[in-house]
């Protein structure tokens, strides 16, 4: 009734519109049912209506306020008003899933009670995290903006939530940048003091040194060379033995003097840029800017967005209506099987008795046939015969030719052969029917449906035993999502991957393994010949560590023990922390033995040079080559003014000649390279100090964005789904081996 094919093969859809005309009235009360149950069942009095708002805002494109206000550095100001793109907005959509944001909305409009869950369930924060994530909803948008969309049965509420996640974003994203900045600032501070008080120490020593006569070592070499060559000339002893102390003084303490200067100078234009990055992470670190650009705040929705009641109905509608034609064919065909009996099997058997009288004559075997074929049909529905089509001219040509003359024999032989390929096609014909006529499947399934039954209600008792707590230990699972920072990536990889990377490593898995004794939790005997094998496999069963969709690292423990499995999340991020910080300071520590070697051998060949400088000063009076070979050019050529022959020390002038002759490019290079000597020590002992300060402080490595927390529901396994599946694939083999059971039995009596 519900199709039928036409002479040439293709599908004429005139059956089933007579098929849906004749059942006309069933399915039109069946749709004006559907209409009007699922009218009812979408009303208020079964589905509270629900109001979305919802929140559109840009990140923005800087983090830091110091780069973005005040930083003089060149090519370093940013751009406090640009707006941020894909990573930003990954970043903030990672921020807004936090449970930081979600525990502040939890306690600020007591949503345990507005969602009506107890505070003494059993599973409270398990329903009570469901029911947000159906609620609230965090979307990258196509323009890489950030949409926060809030349901609420109350409008005003969910237009507050939302506003309120927003607001939230800013504290939340400040509180997790200010305890890095702080720390940051705590380490320029403490550098900046260091570095004061190395220069108060410098001055200090200046002013010691300044004390003992050395206040400017060119110009008082200048002007005691000056007032010696004068004190000489006047023949004053007296004033030519205090000069002279004065230089046996300058002369000891003149490369100190040298070296603690170039040092001081340096110094003090390194504290000129100590003092903007210290100015800069302070800002960094007490100021706050929002994070955010809102497009659209929410505002109270005026009308309802859940339930869209005209689909709910349309959908009901249609899906009752396709149900219903399908319930149709199914009872159409249950009543052709009940008419015909399970027609499959006799039909065979009729073939069989068709089979047992091969030889009877042609015209009797003819007749039973044709009894057979008319025993066989089913009744079909009544449908407009269509008319006989006129035979083609070459088919009438083809019946009107005369046919040649067969012999007996030739009949004979004809007739075995037509009883071979009748019984071929009967067999081949019970063969098509058997795989391709659904209603021998339906009838089998009917004709079995107790076992089918049985079996069913069997394999989910079993799925429901084999799921229980018995047999499968239910596992809690507690999970932290975090972001890498203070780390660097070492080839192509990104700091996610290096992140994961570590905390994959095997230092790290048999720290946990060691601290929580997961080889007696997991019931491993350390005797065991795989023991090693067997305790990182159920490591790797139990823990996972991937990375999301927004560039962070998600730690995920299954555990027996919901309080172990906390456990074991933060331990996982310590010891990730102690790792990096070990790795670091393995390498800082190779950096602060090069230095060291490389300050004492600098420090070594300074005091080489001071005494040298020493020496040249007290041996040959040397001190400053171009004040001292002015006056010996002036007494040379008697050019000092008011002087005569007799009163220029010309013995004196000659000495000094011949001694900066010959040793005064000595004094030049010496004096040279302590300043050069003094300056590279400096900028040295800096590299020296940065090395020490970064092996010595204490930094964390991760940026927690969801901390774990001890689960009050397991998580594994899910019964129902392990149930599901089971009765589905028990149903579906049992079927299976039903039609084999079937196809043998039908095989077995049409070999008989």
């Amino acid at each position: 009734m519900v199709s039928k094919f036409a002479e040439n093969g293709n599908f004429d859809s005139s059956g089933f519109i007579y098929f849906l005309y004749f059942w006309r009235k069933p399915l039109i009360i069946i749709v004006l049912l559907a209409i009007f149950a699922s009218i009812l069942f979408s009303s208020p009095w079964f589905i509270t209506p629900k109001y979305k708002s919802s929140v559109v805002l840009f990140p923005v494109a800087t983090n830091s306020i110091s780069k973005a206000l005040i930083s003089q550095q060149s090519g370093i100001k940013e751009d406090i008003l640009g707006f941020g793109e894909e990573e930003q907005a990954e970043q903030m959509l990672q921020i807004l899933n936090s449970n930081k944001i979600r525990d502040r909305i939890v306690s600020k409009f007591n949503l345990f009670e507005h969602y009506g869950i107890g505070t003494d369930s059993k599973y409270k924060y398990t329903r009570l995290i469901r029911e947000y994530d159906n609620n609230v909803s965090f979307r990258r948008t196509e323009y890489m903006a950030v949409k926060i969309s809030v349901m609420d049965t109350d409008p005003q509420m969910a237009a507050d939530i939302a506003n309120t996640i927003a607001e939230l974003l800013d504290s939340t994203k400040t509180q997790m940048q200010r305890e890095r900045a702080m720390q940051a600032f705590l380490i320029v501070e403490k550098e900046y003091i260091d570095l004061q008080k190395d220069i108060a120490g410098i001055v200090d020593s200046l002013k010691v040194i300044g004390k003992l006569g050395v206040n400017d070592y060119e110009s008082q070499s200048e002007v005691i060379n000056q007032q010696l060559a004068i004190a000489l000339r006047n023949g004053d002893m007296n004033a030519v033995r205090a000069l002279e102390e004065r230089l046996s003084v300058l002369a000891e303490y003149g490369g100190t003097f040298l070296s603690l200067k170039n040092t001081l100078e340096f110094k003090s234009e390194q504290q000129t840029l100590l003092k903007a990055k210290y100015r800069e992470a302070k800002v960094d670190a007490e100021a706050e800017l929002p994070q955010k650009f809102i497009v659209n705040s929410a505002f109270k929705a005026e009308k309802k967005s859940y339930p869209i009641r005209w689909i709910i109905v349309l959908v009901s509608t249609f899906s009752a209506l396709l149900l219903a034609i399908l319930i149709l064919i199914i009872f159409e065909n249950f009543a052709k099987i009940k008419k015909k009996s399970l027609s499959t099997n006799l039909w065979s058997l009729e073939n069989l008795r068709i089979f047992d009288r091969e030889k009877q004559s042609p015209g009797e075997k003819k007749e039973k046939v044709k009894e057979v074929v008319h025993e066989e049909k089913a009744p079909e529905p009544v449908i407009v015969p269509e008319p006989e089509k006129e035979k083609e001219p070459e088919a009438i040509r083809e019946e009107e030719k005369p046919r040649p003359v067969q012999t007996t024999e030739t009949k004979t032989k004809e007739e075995n052969n037509r009883s071979e390929s009748s019984k071929e096609q009967i067999y081949n014909t019970s063969e098509m029917k058997t795989y391709y006529d659904n209603s021998s499947i339906v009838g089998i399934i009917l004709k079995w449906w107790v076992h089918i039954v049985v079996i069913a209600i069997v394999a989910v008792l079993l799925g429901i035993l084999f799921s229980s707590p018995i047999f499968i230990t239910p596992k809690y699972k507690s999970y932290a999502i975090a972001y890498p920072h203070n780390i660097a990536p070492y080839s192509d990889e990104s700091e996610t991957e290096q992140m994961l990377q570590l905390l994959q490593s095997k230092d790290i898995i048999d720290s946990v393994i060691k601290k929580f004794d997961l080889a007696k939790h997991y019931k491993v005997d350390s005797s065991f010949k795989y023991f090693y094998s067997t305790i990182y496999y159920e490591f790797g069963q139990n823990i996972s560590i991937t990375k999301t969709p927004y560039e962070s690292v998600n730690i995920t423990v299954f555990d027996k023990d919901p309080v172990m499995a906390n456990d074991i999340v933060l331990a996982m991020i310590h010891f990730y922390n102690l790792k990096v910080r070990k790795t670091h300071n393995d390498k800082y520590l190779e950096v602060i033995r090069m230095f060291e070697a490389s300050v004492d051998k600098k420090q070594a060949h300074i005091d080489s040079l001071k005494h040298q400088l020493y020496l040249l000063s007290t041996e040959y009076g040397l001190i400053d080559y171009d004040a001292q070979a002015l006056e010996i050019t002036k007494g040379y050529l008697r050019t000092v003014m008011g002087a005569t022959s007799t009163s220029i020390n010309q013995r004196e002038v000659m000495r000094l000649k011949k001694n900066i002759e010959e040793h005064g490019g000595d004094l030049i290079e010496l004096v040279e390279s302590i300043k050069n000597e003094a300056q590279n020590f400096s900028m040295l002992k800096v590299d020296y100090e940065n090395a020490v300060r970064f092996h010595t402080d204490e930094l964390s490595y991760a940026n927690i964005i969801t901390p774990p927390y001890p689960a009050d529901k397991k998580a594994y396994p899910v019964r129902w789904l392990i149930v599901v599946f089971t009765l589905i694939a028990t149903i579906f083999l049992t079927i299976i081996i039903i039609l084999i059971i079937e196809r043998y039995r039908h095989y077995f009596r049409l070999k008989k």
